[in-house]
């Protein structure tokens, strides 16, 4: 005789188990995801070169502002931590940067320099 509950169990089996996959395919997505998904790198390389090179090379003694982001002289340890200098650094200069604006450069920074990974 036949069980009456082994369609249901099995529909339920089938459906955690399409539950499981869809966790574990969207784990790996998330985890790839890029910071700063907003920011277009390419736009931020433009506005960094536009507004950060200059203040950036003055204060370095060889000229070479990208110094600033070698490991010896690194302040950020995060992805927050880049963003917030980056919106102070837009906010000193009177940039006049957007929300857009500082997600672009954060994104430029990150993906060059800093590879921070969450």
């Amino acid at each position: 005789m036949a069980n009456p509950k082994a369609p249901a169990k099995a529909l339920r089996r089938g459906v955690l188990a399409f539950m499981f996959t869809g966790l574990v395919a969207g784990a790996g997505t998330a985890a790839s995801a890029p910071l700063f998904p907003k920011g277009d790198p390419a736009k931020g390389a433009a506005l960094h070169k536009g507004q950060c090179v200059s203040c950036h090379n003055s204060m370095m003694p060889t000229g070479k502002g990208e110094e600033l982001y070698s490991e010896d002289f690194r302040k950020m340890k995060s992805a927050s931590e880049l963003r917030t200098m980056v919106e102070f650094c837009a906010n000193r200069t009177r940039s006049g940067w957007f929300e857009e604006e500082i997600e672009h450069v954060s994104r430029y920074l990150n993906d060059q320099h800093y590879k921070f990974k969450k």
